[in-house]
């Protein structure tokens, strides 16, 4: 009996010390995901000064007619009307098929930068009316999104978005 006993408690310990290792990694890395994503938050701030940060992947400017979103897991899909780019909204996106970090605008009939994003690779335009133009630095367009609509490959030289009513 008490060769049994000792035999289950080193299951037990044994299962015990496993399952601390197995899992013990995975609280470590969404630590360091949790820091990195932060990391991000705090630069974008000191380079895009004026901003404040909503939630742990957003920043607003302008009262919230400005909101960028950073990618924190980029298996994390909203719904909202245009991919994740809320009604009323226009948005570029750093990845492709609108995936990544995320910056939207609300004001319409202006020109925004798209500088809080490394790189521009997809828009959708969440509004009921008008288009929004992607336009690189030189003022050309390369790209024209029609409202509810959306480009998946985008050019990635497009460093402004103009909305037009």
């Amino acid at each position: 009996m008490t060769g049994t006993r000792s035999r289950r408690l080193a299951v037990l310990a044994a299962v015990g010390a496993l399952a601390l290792a197995l899992f013990t990694p995975g609280v470590a890395a969404y630590a360091d995901d949790t820091s990195e994503l932060q990391a991000r938050v705090d630069a974008v701030l000191a380079e895009f000064p004026g901003g404040s940060q909503t939630a742990p992947n957003e920043v607003t400017w302008e009262d919230g007619a400005v909101i960028l979103t950073l990618a924190a897991d980029e298996g994390l899909i909203t719904t909202m009307a245009v991919g994740s780019c809320a009604t009323g909204y226009y948005c570029a996106y750093s990845g492709y098929n609108l995936s990544g970090s995320k910056l939207s605008f609300s004001a319409c009939n202006t020109t925004q930068s798209t500088g809080a994003l490394s790189v521009v690779r997809s828009l959708a335009n969440a509004r009921s009316s008008g288009y929004v133009q992607g336009k690189n630095s030189s003022g050309t367009v390369l790209a024209t999104v029609s409202a509810g609509g959306s480009l998946a490959y985008a050019s990635t030289s497009i460093t402004k978005l103009t909305c037009v009513s």
